[in-house]
């Protein structure tokens, strides 16, 4: 049967793709479905490989066929898949990934596994991590080889090591530290193999370092070699040629705990949980240290070069609080990021190099994505002690305001000249490829060269939830902002351009206008959280005129007359991503200071969500407002995207009510025995007002009892007072029955917003409620 090719452009590379239908795995698994699984794990591979020697497991007709190992370039490769280069053995030439097109072009080979050297260039005979395979017995449980690991965790800690860990795609787990790529492999092993060593004498009865299998029966292998000859280790998020398509996946030490089986890490399931998780190796090179037995060597730094920084700054008493100059012996390859909020606010980007910090401000903020540029000013040369500065420089020193670390961990250098740098930069929060080239004089040019893990900027994130509380929280690790009643907007501000989302994803932009001026605010690649709220002439929002904004969907000349209707402000309370970098992570209050210099107090659509640390009060203001409550932010809290967290809680101003009940609907699913919702209705001086349906607050037991007393009650015609409401399938009832709900307030048609079902009221009656309500009448004036 002929073969149809597919031409494809992947990353701007145009691609022949052959064969897509053919199964590699039973069940079956498709070329087109290996392919379309490198293509979505990419972002998150790449970095991980790229730069690296990789040995290609290929299986050109499927697993159940034969496999074959390769470490040269593929026969018919492609000129631009790029290679390294091994010096001392017979293959020289090893492919690797740089992008997402080189790793389709191999994926379409049926290099289903990709197994990586540790190191990358330009010294990729030095590792940049220690790797343990712990290889357990044939039938050893895997809690067992998860307890092995945590144990192994806490030696590697002890000797000042940040371990990792994933899976292998089989029983096995790779326990891996990043190291600085500063030593030749014998090296690594020697210190690695004495780490193993300790660690076994501690745990004789179930690891053992010997690799004959006839000798170590019911241990665990912790596989160091590894490191000796050149071996590799297959690379995080690569398949495996097994049943099941299980992948190498890289895992929290947290669910690794919760994990029984390994193989539940697949083909089908690896995608899903990136995009819940993200990459649990993400900036893992920002943990790098020397090796536990090199720990005392030192580099030497130049001199002078901090001349032009000491002369622009005043230290000591009444001057900068900056380090003073001095070159320091550092690891070599740090990089600090610092916003920087001076009479302009920018970034300032520092590279380690030599026993100094090489630094260049940067106006508008590093580059989002490929396509971006930015202009770099190469300024004075910075103490490597800036690496961790942060403070405020005071007014009429140079550079006077507040300087924040914005972003810090190692970079990689693939170019380091004169005029031109080409780095990878690796952190918790910041992980990207950036290449600057000198321009002219001071001015150079920075960009992004690879594709960020995730477009922050394109696509809707799921905001933060609170908790309910019924009591403001107290301590000194809160703050409190007004709760405001309107509309949860997401807004994605890229290079000038405004994308609004609401809580559930949809697309709000075209239905406010006014929020696409965002020239008051200082950013402009950006994310922010907030509430779109209509204000009424005493500074009050209107919940329904925000549901009228969106309701006008009849074009943009709808919506500009709904904008001088009902103009509508977004209230700012948080910021997701920044000028280049998500911040989620982040604490609330370094969020908060940021966010503070993005939106200001300036005019405009545009508001800052005022903070103040005396709940109680800003709750009792509040209702004396009429608002609907206060929001609780604790101060060290992170930004969880898409999850309801204690690291916020809203706390309402509400009411409750003795009510009447006039009708009910028919229940659905587990309702359908019982009832849906109940029509209520409160007794004033003119009679029953209707209030609305309440579905909220039942639980099983109040379902059964709030149906038995509707079934002792007599069914009649539609009421007066639920005239026009539109209620299908409701069961009208004589209105005898009360009870107590709780709502959030009563709009504007006299219903109850949000209303909660509280109690029975069996020692009310209809009568009563309608005579308290009498009695409240007002006397009548002359």
């Amino acid at each position: 049967m002929p073969t149809r090719d597919t031409h494809v452009k992947v990353g701007g590379r145009r691609l022949t793709l052959s064969n897509l239908q053919k199964p590699l795995y039973p069940g079956p698994i498709l070329k087109a479905e290996v392919i379309q699984y490198y293509l979505r794990v990419a972002p998150v591979l790449v970095p991980h490989v790229a730069g690296r020697p990789l040995t290609l497991v290929r299986f050109p007709d499927g697993i159940e066929a034969e496999r074959f190992f390769q470490k040269n370039r593929p026969r018919g490769a492609p000129a631009w898949l790029e290679v390294v280069r091994l010096e001392g053995e017979d293959v020289k030439e090893h492919p690797t990934v740089q992008d997402e097109a080189s790793l389709v072009w191999l994926a379409n080979s049926a290099a289903l596994e990709l197994h990586q050297g540790h190191g990358r260039v330009p010294v990729p005979d030095h590792p940049d991590y220690v790797v343990f395979d712990l290889d357990p017995p044939e039938e050893a449980p895997f809690a067992e080889t998860v307890g092995l690991a945590l144990a192994l965790r806490e030696h590697l800690a002890d000797h000042g090591y940040h371990p990792y860990v994933k899976t292998t795609g089989g029983r096995g787990l790779h326990v891996v530290a990043p190291v600085l790529p500063r030593w030749p492999e014998d090296v690594v092993f020697a210190a690695v193999k004495g780490l193993a060593q300790s660690f076994a004498r501690r745990r004789p009865g179930d690891v053992t370092l010997t690799l004959s299998k006839q000798r170590r029966v019911d241990k665990t292998l912790v596989d160091v070699y590894r490191h000796r000859g050149r071996q590799t280790i297959v690379s995080p998020y690569s398949l495996r040629g097994r049943p099941g398509a299980p992948v190498s996946y890289p895992v929290s030490w947290e669910t690794l705990e919760a994990t029984s089986d390994p193989m539940a890490f697949t083909i089908e399931t690896v995608p899903d949980r990136l995009a819940e998780g993200g990459d649990a190796w993400a900036g893992m090179a920002a943990f790098a240290v020397p090796l536990h037995t090199r720990r005392d060597e030192v580099e030497v730094g130049g001199d002078g070069a901090l001349s032009t920084y000491a002369e622009k700054r005043v230290f000591g008493g009444g001057g900068t609080p900056e380090p003073p100059p001095g070159v320091r012996v550092g690891a070599g390859s740090a990089f600090v990021v610092h916003r920087h909020a001076a009479s302009r606010l920018h970034y300032d980007l520092r590279l380690e190099h030599r026993g100094v910090l090489r630094s260049w401000a940067v106006p508008k903020g590093l580059p989002p994505r490929p396509g971006v540029k930015r202009l770099a000013i190469q300024t004075e040369d910075h103490p490597v002690e800036y690496l961790t500065f942060e403070g405020t420089i005071p007014k009429g020193q140079y550079g006077g305001g507040e300087m924040w670390v914005f972003a810090a961990g190692r970079y990689r250098a693939e170019t380091f000249a004169d005029d031109k740098v080409y780095v990878s930069l690796e952190s918790d929060g910041l992980a990207g490829r950036y290449r600057l080239v000198q321009t002219r004089g001071q001015e150079w040019l920075l960009e992004r060269l690879d594709e960020p893990p995730r477009a922050w900027l394109g696509a809707p994130p799921a905001p933060m939830l609170a908790e309910r509380r019924s009591a403001v929280p107290a301590g000194r690790d809160w703050r409190f902002e007004v709760k405001w009643d309107g509309l949860r907007g997401l807004v994605a501000i890229d290079e000038g351009a405004v994308r609004i989302w609401g809580r559930r994803g949809r697309d709000y932009t075209a239905m406010f206008p006014e929020l696409q001026d965002v020239g008051g605010l200082r950013t402009i690649s950006a994310v922010l959280d907030c509430e779109i709220v209509c204000l009424d002439d005493a500074g009050h929002p209107v919940f329904g005129n925000v549901l009228r904004r969106l309701q006008r969907t009849g074009g943009s000349q709808s919506a500009e007359w709904a904008r001088r209707r009902w103009p509508a402000h977004a209230y700012v309370f948080d910021v997701l991503y920044l000028d280049g970098r998500p911040v989620v992570k982040e604490p609330w209050h370094r969020r908060r200071a940021w966010l503070e210099t993005v939106v200001g107090q300036g005019e405009g659509p545009y508001r800052l969500s005022e903070a103040l640390s005396d709940g109680p009060a800003l709750l009792a203001a509040v209702g004396e407002h009429g608002l609907e409550g206060v929001m609780g932010k604790r101060v060290d809290g992170a930004y969880h995207e898409g999850r309801r967290s204690d690291c916020w809680v809203k706390v309402k101003v509400e009411g409750t009510a003795e009510v009447v009940v006039i009708g009910y609907t028919p229940g659905e699913g587990y309702r359908s025995a019982t009832f849906g919702a109940v029509h209520v209705a409160e007794p004033s001086p003119d009679g029953l007002l209707y209030r609305g349906r309440v579905g909220g607050g039942f639980d099983d037991r109040a379902l059964t009892e709030v149906r038995a007393q509707l079934d002792a009650l007599d069914t009649t015609p539609r009421p007066a007072v639920a005239k026009g409401v539109r209620a299908p399938g409701t069961t009208w009832v004589e209105p005898s029955l009360v009870c107590t709900v709780r709502y959030h307030e009563i709009t504007s048609d006299g219903r109850f917003r949000a209303p909660t079902f509280l109690r029975l009221r069996a020692d009310l009656a209809a009568e009563d409620l309608l005579g308290e309500a009498l009695d409240e009448t007002p006397p009548p004036t002359d």
